[in-house]
């Protein structure tokens, strides 16, 4: 079962993206060393950099500072 982490982001990315959201946060977590099953709240913080600059291609600066935030927003 996913973390909480884990469940929320892809929630969001899913939101904005589709099926292609999961693809996506799969793919930022292996090339950061997490586990997208697992992320951690120390992890957010990267990872939401690394998702926030996929979305610049997706959805242009404001929609990539947007998500940026949304996902920083969870630490707690």
């Amino acid at each position: 079962m996913p973390s909480e982490y884990s469940a929320k982001i892809e929630e969001i990315m899913v939101r904005e993206l589709g099926q292609l959201g999961k693809f996506v946060i799969k793919k930022q977590c292996k090339d950061l060393g997490i586990d997208p099953d697992n992320i951690k709240e120390s992890d957010l913080p990267k990872l939401a950099k690394a998702l926030g600059k996929v979305m610049i291609t997706f959805g242009g600066e404001d929609k990539a500072k947007e998500i940026e935030l949304e996902i920083r927003r969870l630490i707690r």
